[in-house]
C-alpha cells in the first residue's frame, strides 16, 4: 500500500493578523507498506509516537530498525524519503520556518553552518520540546501563539548549538535589555493582554530578533516572555475579580485566557488558589 505523509496541512494557529506561525505540527498514522515523505525546503523534525519497525535509505545509507516511541529524527533538508513500513505507526513532524533558524544562526555565531541530519536520535531535550508542540496542537493551541513561538525559538537555538556542522560551540550572551526598551515591551504586553500576542511582535518592539529578544528579556526579568505574559494576565484577573458582577468566564476572556478552564489552570499554578477560592477570600 502506497501512502504519502502530507506536510502541507494548514496550522490552525495561524494568527488572525495574517502572520505565519514559526512552526507547523503535522501528525499521521501510516500503516504497513510503502510511505513517501515529500521534500520540504524547511527544517523538519520527526517524533515517533509509537513503536514500529521500518526500512529506509537515509543520511547514513540503508537502515532497517525497530524504532521506539520517543525517538527523534532531524530530517534531511529538501530531500524526499521512502520508507518500507513493517508495522503501523504514529508519527508527528514539526516544521520550523527558515527565518527562525536564520535568527538562531545569527545570534549563535553559526552563520555559515548547516544542520546535520540524524535518522535516529535519543535526545531528551528535543523530545520534550517536540512533545510540547504536539500536545499544543492536539489541544487546539490553548496557550496561544506566544507560547508556540517560544517553543519554536527554543528548538531552533538548540538545533543550531548542538547539531550544526563545524559548530564552534561558542555561546553568545545576549545580556539584558536597556531599561527604556524593556519598559516599552512591557507596556506593549500590558496594552494587548487580552489577545494572542506573537513573539515577533514583541521582538519588533525591542528591535531584536526573536531568539535574541527571548534571551535578553529573560535576563532582564527572570522570566521568558510567555511566563511574564501569564503572570500579568493573572494579575489582571485578580483585579477584575474584585467586581463580583463580572463572571469568571468574562474575567478569563478579558485577561487573555482561552476560557474559564484555562484561567483556572494557570491561576492555580501561579497562586496556589483556584479563581473561585480567591474571589471568596475577597471581602
Amino acid at each position: 500500500m502506497n501512502q504519502k505523509f502530507d506536510l502541507n496541512s494548514k496550522n490552525p494557529q495561524t494568527s488572525t493578523m495574517g502572520r505565519m506561525p514559526l512552526m507547523d505540527v503535522v501528525e499521521a498514522s501510516p500503516t504497513r507498506g510503502e510511505l513517501f515523505v515529500p521534500a520540504i525546503k524547511e527544517v523538519s523534525l520527526a517524533l515517533t509516537l509509537s513503536d514500529f519497525s521500518a526500512s529506509w535509505r537515509g543520511s547514513q545509507g540503508f537502515r532497517s530498525e525497530a524504532i521506539s516511541a520517543g525517538t527523534v529524527s532531524i530530517c534531511e533538508f529538501d530531500q524526499a524519503r521512502y520508507f518500507e513500513m513493517q508495522d503501523s505507526a504514529k508519527l508527528a513532524v514539526v516544521v520550523l520556518r527558515n527565518e527562525i533558524l536564520e535568527q538562531a544562526r545569527e545570534n549563535g555565531r553559526h552563520k555559515l553552518t548547516e544542520l546535520e541530519a540524524h535518522d535516529v536520535l535519543q535526545d531528551v531535550t528535543l523530545r520534550r520540546l517536540l512533545k510540547l508542540a504536539v500536545r499544543e496542537k492536539r489541544d487546539a493551541f490553548p496557550s496561544g501563539a506566544l507560547f508556540l513561538d517560544g517553543v519554536a525559538t527554543a528548538l531552533a537555538s538548540y538545533l543550531v548549538n548542538h547539531y550544526s556542522t563545524a559548530s564552534s560551540g561558542a555561546r553568545n550572551s545576549a545580556g539584558g535589555m536597556a531599561p527604556a526598551v524593556l519598559r516599552r515591551c512591557i507596556e506593549f504586553i500590558e496594552a494587548h493582554l487580552e489577545r494572542d500576542l506573537r513573539l515577533n511582535e514583541l521582538a519588533g518592539e525591542a528591535g531584536l530578533s526573536a531568539s535574541h529578544f527571548t534571551r535578553s528579556f529573560r535576563e532582564s526579568t527572570g522570566k521568558t516572555p510567555y511566563q511574564f505574559l501569564l503572570h500579568r494576565r493573572v494579575e489582571r484577573a485578580r483585579t477584575l475579580m474584585h467586581d463580583r458582577r463580572v463572571s469568571l468566564t468574562e474575567v478569563a476572556l478579558a485577561s487573555g485566557f482561552a476560557d474559564q478552564h484555562h484561567l483556572a489552570r494557570v491561576f492555580r499554578r501561579i497562586t496556589s488558589l483556584t479563581p473561585s477560592s480567591y474571589r471568596r477570600s475577597l471581602r
